[in-house]
């Protein structure tokens, strides 16, 4: 974040968007410094001012450097899904993206949750037969998320006590009991038949643009915590925070989370409705796992000390996955 932040950097990226839009805009031209929008430890957004207005510039932490790659190419195959990016180098992990206008959450839409799941699996259903589009997009799929989370489960237990995502080791062995659970459920998952596609892993209304039009699509543009998966672990974080929830909260029922499982699991016909609970049951652990991951990824290249947040615990969200406690 303190090179993000620095005088040099912000020279060096003002530079690379210079002859990005000599070569792909030519008649844009950067007008001003660029402005700093948010610095995390996970990437970095900064304002851009043009001639032909307002870009933004985007940085990432090397755990999501796929991203800026994974737009391009989800521009390619589902057009006017996502902002397409105008520039986009990946050695550096930047890219640049146009303005897409204001998001749903600036918007203040009043439940965007069902639009917002519902367009998901539109875009997911497009991408599932592409995955030879998709080879920067890491994969974490049913047939080795329980895999995935013995060895993390394992990885942790072996820290040193004074690291912030040391587990105890009786703790992890607690853990490591469900394992056949978690197993079981993805195998239910896989027995759908349905393809792994893009499991977005972060809808919500920060991360899609909006014109305002009813009649026009929600556009995505932060898709830096994806994962090529089986699709229902993107309901993971929708169904808790369009009831309010955090995401470490139990899967919750009612209304508001009625809504968003029907406006996804509608498109997808395959499912017999009778299926949707234990689906449902099943797609959560799947996006526990998911969640896990991408904080791991994210966590690997930096210093615990410097985050600027709170660290997230890895072993929280394994748990999860492996002991959910029953739906509010």
């Amino acid at each position: 974040m303190a090179e993000w932040s620095g005088e040099a950097f912000r020279a060096q990226a003002a530079a690379w968007i210079d002859d990005a839009l000599a070569s792909v805009r030519p008649s844009v031209r950067r007008t001003g410094p660029l402005s700093p929008h948010k610095v995390r430890f996970w990437a970095a957004v900064f304002g851009v001012p043009t001639s032909g207005g307002r870009l933004w510039f985007k940085v990432a932490n090397p755990g999501q450097a796929f991203e800026g790659a994974l737009l391009a190419a989800l521009a390619e195959l589902a057009s006017g899904s996502v902002i397409a990016p105008i520039a986009v180098d990946v050695t550096s992990d930047w890219w640049l993206l146009p303005d897409g206008g204001p998001t749903l959450a600036d918007r203040g839409v009043a439940d965007p949750w069902p639009a917002l799941v519902a367009q998901a699996a539109d875009l997911q259903r497009t991408t599932a037969t592409h995955r030879d589009r998709f080879p920067m997009l890491p994969r974490l799929g049913t047939s080795d998320a329980t895999a995935w989370a013995r060895a993390t489960l394992a990885d942790l237990a072996a820290l040193p006590a004074s690291d912030p995502q040391h587990v105890p080791p009786a703790q992890a062995d607690r853990l490591a009991a469900h394992l056949p659970e978690l197993e079981a459920d993805l195998a239910l998952l896989d027995d759908l038949g349905l393809p792994e596609t893009v499991q977005l892993n972060d809808t919500n209304p920060r991360n899609a643009c909006w014109s305002g039009d009813p009649g026009d699509r929600l556009r995505y543009f932060d898709v830096g915590d994806a994962f090529w998966s089986h699709p229902f672990g993107v309901l993971h974080l929708p169904v808790r925070l369009a009831v309010g929830v955090g995401l470490s909260a139990p899967r919750p029922t009612g209304p508001a989370a009625d809504a968003v499982v029907e406006a996804y699991l509608s498109r997808w016909p395959e499912v017999p409705r009778e299926r949707w609970s234990d689906v449902l049951r099943a797609a959560d652990r799947l996006g526990a796992v998911h969640r896990a991951a991408s904080w791991l990824r994210l966590l690997a290249p930096v210093d615990p000390e410097r985050l600027g947040v709170p660290t997230p615990r890895i072993v929280d969200w394994i748990a999860g996955a492996l002991v959910p406690e029953p739906p509010a």
